[in-house]
């Protein structure tokens, strides 16, 4: 038994060394290699911990080791009490495999149990250290993984899908629901193993110094799982209405400081603050009802040790009194019963720690059924219209022709923005489309990039159709610069630079003079390196549309496309930037949306969308001209068709 002692001991120290050494580690760096993970079936909670621990498995298998560790090291503590109760004190011989306390004075036997309590002690926070440390990585590690996983999945889902959920709403999901659910993993590890391994352990030990008094005590045990199984019925439907009310505030939030300007503009501050605040209440009477929902039942399961305690006093009274048991062995089994507490309590948290997680891995399953922007392949039924040039590779060295065939397309069902509608562009063209507002211009432009996909007909580029060109080729080929600039916080080279990766300075300034940056980013304080603020805040409305043009320059693909890309400039700046752009993007097939006539008389071709049809114009009689022979392309004739 002694040599048994020792090894264990060994085994314990070596641990801890292991455990100090994977800490120093983690702390110089804390997210080393803590790539990325596929979220996919997030519905069950089994293949979320799988998923989040495989990475990480000699980490959390450590993390789990330690704290068996520290359960021996917790349930070996009481027993210095029972050495010096009733070898010390009382008249019982010390056991065989002990033969170094036999003869030792009660002092000298009080000392010893005192330096190998305090010994159990030290080692035992030594390994909760290390539990909590290593635990509160690992919770770490996966919310950075978990959360990895969910924006590669939001940045490769549909653009018009993702745009169902408010900003703030997608926020709250990728951030606080993202952690919940990592956490719930974390405290599932960290709580549920070492608990019940203490209760397990302690019924095995209780057992084996009486188990009379062992089954009294676990009669209590039933308590507890009817007082969960009542407590789970209404919490987790009230963790789902909190974590409903915080998104919605985060929305809100968002929303708000976003359209800032307006409110002040329309004088909307006090309205806004109260429309805040009440929101807020609602989202703080939902977090109250869900906190009463958990702790409502915290008197029972506080009372239920207590209890378990009397009962194990009369009973234990009745063993000694009868010689069962010593009155050192009954003062460890009330020490272990008056440590019982915490781990019950532990296991009564997890529950709405589960809760909780529950209701967030419900909200982020919700984002991973978003359809992914199609990668390439054409879309199932349209086999018969694929044309024999689909495999001939698409112009680089010049703009491809682009042409439609009876597309059509519709927001929301029923209300079609364009109905078998057609088109021809020419090779290297430089085209206007046209039309009134809300026609459908700037879906167009989302069909020709591929950000949505057309109910019927096809789409192509050099005759091969745009969902036969894998995506990342398809970028490669063609850039939108869209009626919104989306420019993000940082310089003015950093935005124009976004464009093409690994872009060098002399590339950058080389598309910002055609895009007309260079007119006014050398005279402000810091040059290419000015901040543009949130959202190109800091910027004027033409300055972020000249910064737009630049990054899509950069990019250098053959077809250019432009959502009213001079709006907001003056008639010399327009002329100016477009003599620059037509320049610069000259054998490119570009692609321009614009109300303005001085634009659609230079054009190629101009195009008009209205009542779902594309039609053609003269761009140089007006817009009531048929189409046919188009000026600025000699022998170049433009099939437009509305049918």
């Amino acid at each position: 038994m002694l040599i048994i002692a020792l090894i264990a001991a060994g085994a314990c120290v070596t641990s801890l060394a292991a455990g100090l050494a994977v800490r120093a580690r983690l702390a110089r760096c804390p997210v080393a290699g803590a790539s990325a993970v596929s979220v996919a079936g997030l519905s069950r909670w089994r293949p979320v911990a799988r998923a989040l621990l495989r990475p990480d498995r000699r980490l959390a298998g450590l993390a789990i080791w330690l704290m068996i560790v520290d359960t021996v090291l917790a349930l070996a503590a009481p027993w210095p009490l029972m050495l010096v109760v009733d070898y010390g004190l009382g008249r019982h011989r010390p056991p065989a495999w002990l033969p170094a306390l036999d003869g030792l004075s009660p002092v000298t036997l009080a000392a010893v149990a005192a330096v190998a309590g305090l010994l159990l002690v030290v080692l035992g926070t030594v390994a909760g250290y290390l539990v909590t440390f290593l635990a509160g990585a690992l919770a770490e590690r996966m919310t950075l993984r978990l959360r990895a996983g969910l924006v590669t999945h939001m940045l490769h889902a549909a653009p018009q899908e993702v745009a169902r959920f408010p900003l703030g709403e997608l926020t709250s999901r990728l951030g606080a629901d993202a952690a919940a659910v990592s956490e719930t993993v974390a405290a599932t590890v960290e709580t549920l193993i070492p608990d019940s391994a203490v209760l397990a352990g302690m019924t095995v030990v209780t057992a084996l110094l009486d188990w009379r008094l062992t089954l009294v005590v676990l009669g209590v045990i039933p308590l507890y799982a009817i007082t969960a199984r009542f407590r789970n019925r209404g919490l987790r439907g009230a963790q789902r209405q909190a974590r409903a009310r915080s998104g919605e505030l985060a929305t809100l939030v968002a929303e708000m400081l976003a359209r800032i300007p307006l409110i002040h503009v329309f004088d909307r501050a006090r309205a806004e603050a109260e429309r805040y605040g009440h929101a807020s209440a609602r989202a703080a009477a939902a977090a109250v009802t869900a906190l009463d929902a958990s702790a409502r039942y915290t008197p029972v399961t506080d009372t239920l040790p207590g209890l378990g305690l009397a009962a194990a006093l009369v009973t234990g009274t009745v063993e000694v009194a009868a010689g069962r048991l010593t009155l050192g062995g009954l003062l460890v089994f009330l020490a272990y019963l008056s440590s019982l507490t915490t781990p019950v309590r532990s296991l009564a948290r997890l529950s709405t720690v589960v809760a909780r997680g529950s209701a967030s891995r419900e909200r982020i399953a919700e984002l991973l059924c978003l359809p992914a922007l199609a990668a390439g392949s054409s879309r199932p039924g349209q086999a018969a219209m694929l044309s024999t040039a689909a495999a001939v590779p698409v112009r680089r060295l010049r703009g491809p022709a682009i042409s439609m065939e009876q597309v059509t397309f519709a927001h929301r069902p029923g209300k079609p923005v364009l109905v078998a509608a057609s088109l021809d562009v020419p090779p290297g063209a430089f085209a206007c489309i046209t039309g009134p507002s809300g026609a459908g211009k700037s879906t167009l432009l989302s069909l020709l990039v591929r950000l949505v996909a057309p109910q019927a007909g096809r789409i192509a580029l050099d005759g091969r159709d745009i969902h036969d060109i894998p995506l990342r080729e398809l970028r490669e080929l063609v850039t939108l610069v869209p009626q919104d600039p989306w420019l993000q916080a940082g310089t003015i080279a950093e935005n124009i630079g976004y464009g093409r990766p690994g872009a060098s300075h002399a590339q950058i300034l080389a598309a910002a003079g055609p895009a007309g940056v260079a007119d006014f980013a050398p005279a402000l304080p810091h040059g290419y390196r000015t901040q543009v603020g949130a959202h190109g805040g800091l910027l004027s409305g033409g300055q972020k549309r000249r910064v737009a043009i630049a990054r899509a320059l950069v990019r250098d693909t053959p077809v250019l496309m432009l959502d009213e890309p001079t709006t907001g400039l003056d008639p010399a700046a327009e002329s100016r930037l477009i003599d620059d752009l037509l320049a610069a993007a000259r054998g490119k097939t570009l692609i321009l949306v614009t109300h303005q006539p001085r634009l659609t008389a230079r054009a190629d071709q101009v195009l008009r969308v209205s009542d779902g049809q594309i039609t053609g114009v003269d761009a140089h009689s007006g817009p009531g001209s048929p189409a046919g022979e188009w000026p600025g392309v000699p022998g170049a004739a433009y099939r437009v068709s509305s049918a």
